[in-house]
């Protein structure tokens, strides 16, 4: 890539890693506590029927992090996070991005992870990256510590682009800024951004990448 940034922005999910890693890291928080949690679930197939009739993509989200770690103690979910995130990084993680990401750290450029996957896992891979600025969706817990859902909005489409602007000392037109995604629910980002790059994207992405000039990567 031609172009220098002074902030980079990548996304999380098929961007850096194979695969999302929402599920994975909710089931695989069952399979670590299969006997505490697996009479929890019943919910979910009410819980489905109900995405398929109004496809709330956010509701559903919430439902079943709270189906599969609601009421969880943040210690126990601390512990599964740890495991969870070594075997992402040793095993799932796209090594072109990486590379990627290393280039830019090592200029000096501003690296920003910004994911609609949970604070709870993003905040601890961006830490193991040296990735400083992180932004996510939050988690809720309780006055015990216990997990209880989603606290705020869904952190994509418009609402991470609000999300990356209102960081301090962001350009507000995008000037500057290279942004990295798969989604199409990221084309608020990547059509703000001075250069937006579309990784490996999906097949809705790829339909709008002409139109907005963004650069094609396949990582």
């Amino acid at each position: 890539m031609s172009f220098s940034p002074r902030i980079v922005v990548f996304d999380l999910d098929v961007t850096l890693t194979e695969y999302d890693t929402f599920l994975p890291f909710i089931v695989g928080y069952l399979r670590h506590h299969r006997k505490r949690r697996s009479l929890l679930l019943w919910k979910l197939p009410v819980a489905l029927l109900k995405f398929w009739r109004w496809g709330d993509r956010t509701w559903l989200k919430t439902e079943m992090l709270r189906a599969f770690i609601g009421g969880e103690p943040r210690a126990r979910v601390a512990e599964w996070t740890e495991r969870f995130v070594d075997d992402l990084l040793d095993e799932a993680m796209r090594e072109q991005g990486l590379a990627q990401l290393r280039t830019y750290q090592r200029q000096g450029v501003r690296v920003i992870l910004a994911s609609a996957s949970f604070d709870i896992y993003v905040e601890r891979i961006a830490e193991k990256l040296g990735i400083e600025e992180v932004l996510a969706t939050r988690s809720a817990w309780n006055s015990r510590g216990r997990l209880v859902g989603m606290d705020g909005e869904n952190c994509r489409d418009e609402e991470k682009l609000r999300r990356v602007k209102a960081l301090p000392d962001m350009p507000e037109d995008g000037v500057g800024v290279a942004a990295y995604s798969d989604s199409h629910a990221d084309l608020p980002l990547l059509s703000w951004a001075e250069h937006g790059v579309a990784v490996c994207p999906s097949k809705r992405l790829f339909h709008q990448v002409g139109g907005l000039g963004l650069e094609v990567v396949r990582w």
